[in-house]
């Protein structure tokens, strides 16, 4: 005999009708209850290490020349040796050209003729370093692709001199903002 034998049936009205779905007050003061205490939990602080989670920058690093920058891995796309250049006539200095990159034909950006930083070797970049921001997809020329890291953003110091950085880290790693610098007009064709 199973102890289901002795219960009575449920009368689904009744139960119902005591839980008050149908009235629309109820079921809105109900609502209203779970909304508040689930409110109620999203603004509970984070610990501490969600916290440090949040300050860190997830980065791509990377040589060029004798500086070393970093990038929002975000922003990047595709990283790959530098393959045949397409020179384009009547662009400014800092683009070398264009590549075709899987059948798109990306611009790409010397980033120290964009920032006016003396060139200290006449090796040409030979990685590509493709980024994506504020509907720009360009190819970033460097020396040598490094790794992906993480920077707590409260290490990096502001840097006046170079308006398209978060900062600077103690170990002299430009954190580039790619969304910041893509604003710039110089990137938009047509745009003196």
């Amino acid at each position: 005999m199973s102890h289901f034998d002795n219960h009575q049936a449920i009368d689904w009205k009744a139960l119902w009708e005591e839980l008050g779905w149908d009235d629309e007050t109820k079921r809105g003061e109900s609502t209203q209850k779970r909304l508040k205490k689930r409110a109620q939990q999203y603004a509970l602080s984070l610990p501490d290490q969600d916290a440090e989670k949040l300050d860190k920058l997830a980065v791509l690093v990377f040589e060029l020349g004798s500086e070393f920058y970093a990038v929002d891995v975000g922003c990047v796309r595709t990283v790959r040796l530098v393959d045949e250049v397409s020179p384009v006539p009547g662009t400014p200095d800092f683009y070398p050209g264009v590549m075709n990159v899987r059948g798109q034909i990306i611009t790409l950006i010397d980033l120290r003729l964009f920032f006016s930083v003396a060139i200290d070797t006449d090796d040409e970049p030979g990685e590509l370093i493709v980024v994506e921001a504020n509907d720009l997809t360009i190819g970033l020329l460097a020396h040598h692709v490094r790794d992906v890291t993480h920077v707590p953003r409260s290490t990096a110091e502001s840097m006046d001199d170079v308006r398209y950085a978060y900062g600077v880290t103690a170990e002299k790693l430009v954190l580039l903002d790619i969304v910041r610098m893509f604003e710039d007009n110089r990137l938009i064709a047509g745009d003196d």
